[in-house]
């Protein structure tokens, strides 16, 4: 199997958690029309390459929805307008079949994820995708079938938005104000004709890039973990294959199950994660998913103790510097306790 396919369905896997409590579908409008760009300028990505329709920016700013606790943002490719997921924990982009069935160009090919084989990949290349004045040119993409998550979330889902778009930007992820903000940097991961940000971020953190999709360390039970940050995961997600010590700071609550493409399944755990720390400042309560990540963590070659996913992201504003290499994090007034 091209392992590259393998990687991509382990990924998708995280998206399909299905929680009873987040049954209900919300969609958050608020900034459903995307405002003119304040900022973006040209910059290269993998199989293709990113230019701005508006003069020479230096970054944007992109409204979020939500659907439950999927965070989305609008886009078009050709006359295909919709909702993408913002997938940091994608190392590219994917389209869903329902919408691009007649634009493959690569025949499908069988993959695999956490629950199980799959079938149905496809390649193609996307002339064009524009998203609040970006517009990308010429980008490899994978298709799949993703009507799985537009079922349960009742929302059409045009693709999945991943990491290697912003590639060589700083992204900010604001929920408490539901907008995305992407900034060029220099060389030396500085802000591109922007002032540097007058927010004073409370936690600030080396991370890891490998293979596109960013790794941070974080503590549990006195144990030092490598936990990567996933926008498309709707619940953070704990190995249980953690030591006792670890998986003892997590009240379980009740027993859930895990969908995967296609029609398999498998049993999770869900519970709260009672003790977690970045940095020098506790996280808690948030909560967690613990089920097996065993076979994610081979198909990204890297070994995985967990995910940050909409519970932590929602703890306040998110930035990612993939010049620098680091995050911070500015805390809700909450969470600054």
């Amino acid at each position: 199997m091209n392992s590259h396919l393998g990687f991509l369905y382990a990924l998708m896997i995280r998206m399909t958690l299905v929680l009873p409590v987040f049954s209900f579908v919300t969609m958050d409008l608020r900034g459903s029309v995307p405002p003119v760009p304040r900022l973006v300028e040209q910059v290269p990505v993998p199989a293709g390459s990113i230019s701005c329709t508006q003069g020479n920016f230096t970054g944007v700013t992109i409204p979020l929805k939500r659907a439950g606790r999927l965070l989305l943002i609008e886009a078009s490719i050709g006359n295909i307008s919709g909702n993408f997921i913002l997938d940091t924990g994608s190392s590219g982009l994917v389209l869903n079949k329902t919408y691009f069935r007649s634009s493959l160009t690569i025949d499908d090919e069988e993959g695999g994820g956490v629950t199980g084989s799959t079938s149905g990949v496809s390649r193609m290349i996307v002339k064009r995708l524009v998203v609040s004045g970006l517009t990308y040119i010429n980008l490899s993409a994978d298709v799949v079938s993703l009507g799985h998550i537009e079922n349960r979330r009742g929302v059409k889902i045009l693709g999945l938005f991943g990491l290697c778009l912003f590639k060589n930007m700083e992204v900010v992820i604001d929920l408490p104000n539901n907008e995305l903000q992407l900034f060029k940097l220099d060389k030396n991961g500085h802000r591109l004709g922007s002032p540097a940000p007058v927010v004073k971020y409370d936690i600030i953190r080396k991370i890891e890039v490998y293979r596109n999709i960013v790794f941070v360390q974080v503590s549990i039970g006195g144990k030092i973990l490598d936990f990567c940050l996933d926008t498309g995961a709707e619940s953070n997600v704990l190995s249980i294959d953690a030591n006792k010590k670890i998986l003892s700071t997590v009240t379980i609550t009740r027993r859930s199950s895990l969908s995967g493409i296609g029609e398999t399944t498998g049993e999770v755990l869900y519970g709260t994660l009672t003790e977690f720390s970045m940095g020098n400042r506790q996280l808690i309560p948030m909560e967690t998913i613990v089920c097996s990540l065993t076979a994610m963590s081979q198909k990204y070659g890297y070994p995985i103790d967990g995910m940050l996913g909409f519970d932590f992201f929602a703890k306040g504003k998110i930035y990612i510097n993939l010049v620098k290499k680091e995050m911070g994090i500015c805390l809700a007034k909450e969470d600054k306790k």
